[in-house]
């Protein structure tokens, strides 16, 4: 049976079994394509993917697992009461959760959006004034310059690693045309 909420929200079912992430992109509406060249005048309305942590970086996300448990463990060792020590555990686990948490994360001509456990970041285009390549995916910066600031206030949309140039090609063009 198929969920109405699903239906309103435009949300897909996230088939996890696979190995290969899976990434949906939908053409811009406008003038019709050359036949003679396949492809051309298609440009992406919006772009989504997945990213798994446990797959792309296994090694980082047992680390962070490990991290989270052993702050846990001190936690629960310090005999803190129980509202304290349940407040102090998601605080200790909260930086870490993009390491261990699979993301979901879209970008359209609105913006770009990253889902994660709890929390759906956000940044419009007008806001992105830098777009930085990093190891797992790309960074959207509402800084014009690299800064100590980019660690509170810029989003990071990870990528799987197959489709990763793609991907990065895809956003910075999403970009180009919207805000930057």
């Amino acid at each position: 049976m198929r969920s109405t909420w699903r239906g309103r929200t435009r949300e897909q079912p996230a088939d996890t079994r696979g190995r290969r992430a899976r990434v949906v992109t939908e053409p811009e509406p406008g003038p019709a394509p050359d036949p003679a060249t396949p492809g051309a005048g298609e440009a992406p309305r919006s772009v989504s993917w997945s990213f798994d942590p446990w797959r792309e970086r296994p090694a980082a996300a047992g680390v962070a697992s490990a991290a989270v448990l052993g702050f846990w463990l001190a936690i629960v060792w310090m005999r803190f009461p129980l509202l304290i020590a349940v407040a102090l555990g998601a605080m200790a686990a909260a930086p870490l959760l993009p390491a261990i948490v699979p993301a979901a994360c879209r970008v359209s001509a609105a913006g770009a959006w990253r889902r994660g456990l709890i929390v759906t970041a956000h940044r419009a285009w007008p806001d992105v004034r830098r777009i930085d390549d990093v190891p797992v995916g790309v960074l959207l910066s509402p800084l014009a310059a690299r800064g100590w600031l980019d660690a509170t206030r810029a989003l990071t949309l990870p990528m799987p690693a197959p489709r990763r140039a793609e991907l990065r090609g895809l956003v910075r063009g999403l970009w180009g045309a919207h805000g930057g």
